[in-house]
């Protein structure tokens, strides 16, 4: 898969992908042939070293994941679910942590009261 932006990135390095036995990175067989569609927000997401400060206890689940949007500086983690079409927003520009669960088909505001 090419790798072209940091979505890219993210997408790759999630469970949508899987490593063979002989090391090469393919598009995990339950997608169907289809990559998750993700779209970062480019003023907290533009370089790499952007990218690795959100995912620094590692890369959420995009496996059932048909698109992700995020808006702002959020912090993810290996147990942050993501199926479907889900929207994450922070609104704000200090980092916030998304909490582990599953997110399907829904838009998670981080300053809602009940996040």
């Amino acid at each position: 898969a090419p790798v072209k932006t940091t979505a890219d990135l993210l997408a790759l390095r999630s469970d949508a992908y899987d490593i063979t036995p002989d090391w090469l990175v393919t598009l995990a067989r339950d997608r169907a042939g289809k990559p998750p569609r993700v779209e970062l927000d480019g003023e907290h997401y533009q370089i790499v070293d952007q990218l690795e400060e959100k995912l620094v206890a590692g890369a959420p689940s995009l496996r059932g994941c048909s698109e992700l949007n995020v808006t702002g500086p959020v912090v993810f983690n290996p147990e942050n679910v993501f199926r479907g079409k889900v929207t994450v927003l922070n609104r704000t520009a200090l980092p916030a942590r998304l909490r582990p669960g599953v997110y399907e088909d829904c838009t998670v505001d981080l300053q809602s009261a009940t996040n």
